[in-house]
C-alpha cells in the first residue's frame, strides 16, 4: 500500500504521527510519505526508518497547493492527523482514501453554535487569573469555534457520503462517537506506541511517581495532590519522589513555592521550568515505577478525559510499559485497565501500600509490561488493516 500521513498543525503530535508510520512500515510491501513542515524538524528522524520517507512543505508553497499536491497522488490511505488550522483549506479538497483523527469529540460532534455560547458563558463564570484569561480569551475562543464549525461540519459530510472514517485513541472515545457514526467508520488506534526501552527502575530506592505533561491546574489536580501530600507527609517523607515530567508554564508558576515546601517536608521532586527535550524526557519516564494521571476529568460542559478526548498519560504508560493510577472518574479503557489502579479520595493509601509493599508494585509492573507488548507495531499492524478495510 502507499500510505500519506499529513501532520501540519501540531508539532506535538508527532509521537502520533511516528505510531502510524512505524506501525505501517512493517509491512514491506507498503510505503509511507509523511507531509509535514520545514520547522517540524524532528520529524526528519523517521527518514531512518525504512520504508518511510518525509516531503515538507515549501516555504513558496500555499497551504491550498500543499493539500491538493497532497491528494491527487492517489494514496491507498491518506491519514490527516491533526486538524486544527487551515480549516477552509482542509475542507475545499475532495479528500481520495482518507482517514480523519479526532482528538476532541466535542468539537466536532454535536457542537451546535447553541452549545458553543453555553460553553463560553461556562468559561466567563469559571475561568480564573488575568483580565485575559477571564475576559478575552474565552470570547476569541467562542468566536473562533464558530468559524471553523461550518468547515468541520463539510470535512464531516465528506467523510459521511464517502463512507471514510475516523481515528480515535481509545475504545472508550469510540463508544461516545458511535452515536454519531456507524462502528465500522470508526478506527481505534494509540497516539504513541510500545517502544524497545531500558526499564531504569529496578534501583529506585524510593517509590517514584511520574506524572507527564505540563504542569497546570487547568486539566490537572495539583493543589489537592499537594494538599495530600503535606497532610501526609510523615509516612513519604524519604520514601517518595514526584517526577513532574513536563514543564511548569509562567501562569503557574505559583505552583513551585508549594513544591519547595513539599522539599522541605523531605518529599524529592523532579521539576523543570523549560521544556524538556526527547532523551531526557524518556530517560525519566523509564525510570518511573508508576505514572499518576492527576486529571479533572470534565474540564468544561464539553470536554471529558475518557470520553471525548484522552489524555497523554494514556499514551506514556503504552510507550514505556508502566503501570497507572487514575481518579474513579476517569473512564478507563478496557485494553488499560488490567495495569491501572483508581482513586476517590483514597491516593495517599495507594501510595503508601506501594511503599510498604513493593511486591504488589512490581506485579503491577510486570502485568503492564506484558500487556503493552499487544501495542507493538507488528502487532497492532493487522488490527490497524482489519479496521481500515472493513
Amino acid at each position: 500500500m502507499k500510505i500519506a500521513i499529513v501532520e501540519i498543525c501540531e508539532l506535538n503530535h508527532y509521537s502520533a504521527v511516528k505510531a502510524l508510520a512505524l506501525t505501517y512500515a512493517c509491512d514491506s510491501k507498503n510505503q509511507v510519505t509523511v507531509y509535514a513542515l520545514p520547522s517540524f524538524g524532528v520529524f526528519k528522524s523517521l527518514q531512518n526508518e525504512d520504508r518511510i520517507s518525509i516531503i515538507e512543505k515549501k516555504a513558496s508553497q500555499s497551504t491550498a497547493s500543499f493539500l491538493k499536491q497532497i491528494n491527487q497522488f492517489g494514496y491507498d490511505v491518506l491519514h490527516i492527523n491533526t486538524l486544527s488550522k487551515y480549516h477552509q483549506q482542509f475542507s475545499a479538497i475532495n479528500w481520495k482514501s482518507l482517514v480523519l483523527t479526532i482528538h476532541n469529540s466535542e468539537v466536532w460532534f454535536d457542537n451546535a453554535p447553541n452549545k458553543q455560547f453555553q460553553l463560553l458563558k461556562y468559561r466567563l463564570k469559571h475561568n480564573v487569573g488575568s483580565l485575559k484569561q477571564r475576559l478575552y480569551l474565552p470570547i476569541k475562543y467562542f468566536l473562533k469555534g464558530l468559524s471553523k464549525h461550518s468547515h468541520r461540519q463539510k470535512m464531516l459530510a465528506h467523510i459521511n457520503k464517502n463512507q471514510q472514517k475516523v481515528l480515535v485513541y481509545s475504545q472508550s472515545q469510540k463508544h461516545f462517537l458511535s452515536a454519531y457514526l456507524p462502528a465500522s467508520q470508526i478506527v481505534v488506534f494509540p497516539f504513541s506506541v510500545r517502544e524497545n526501552y531500558k526499564d531504569l527502575s529496578k534501583d529506585n530506592s524510593k517509590l517514584r511517581v511520574c506524572i507527564p505533561g505540563s504542569v497546570d491546574n487547568h486539566r490537572r489536580d495539583y493543589d489537592g495532590l499537594f494538599a495530600m501530600l503535606k497532610n501526609k507527609h510523615t509516612q513519604f517523607a524519604g520514601k517518595l519522589c514526584i517526577d513532574l515530567l513536563g514543564y511548569i508554564p509562567a501562569n503557574s508558576q505559583a505552583l513551585l513555592a508549594k513544591i519547595k515546601e513539599l522539599e522541605l517536608l523531605g518529599i524529592d521532586f523532579v521539576y523543570n521550568t523549560t521544556f524538556i527535550d526527547e532523551d531526557s524526557f524518556d530517560r525519566r519516564l523509564y525510570s518511573a515505577d508508576i505514572i499518576l494521571g492527576n486529571l479533572k476529568a470534565s474540564l468544561n460542559t464539553q470536554s471529558k478525559y475518557g470520553q471525548t478526548k484522552e489524555t497523554g498519560v494514556v499514551f506514556n504508560m503504552i510507550k514505556a510499559g508502566k503501570p497507572g493510577i487514575f481518579p474513579y472518574t476517569y473512564e478507563l479503557d478496557p485494553d488499560i485497565a488490567p495495569f491501572c489502579l483508581t482513586y476517590g479520595d483514597n491516593l495517599n493509601d495507594v501510595l503508601i501500600n506501594f511503599i510498604k509493599n513493593p511486591a504488589e508494585l512490581e506485579a503491577l509492573k510486570t502485568q503492564a509490561e506484558f500487556v503493552t507488548r499487544a501495542y507493538q507495531p507488528v502487532n497492532l499492524y493487522p488490527k490497524l488493516v482489519k479496521q481500515l478495510t472493513s
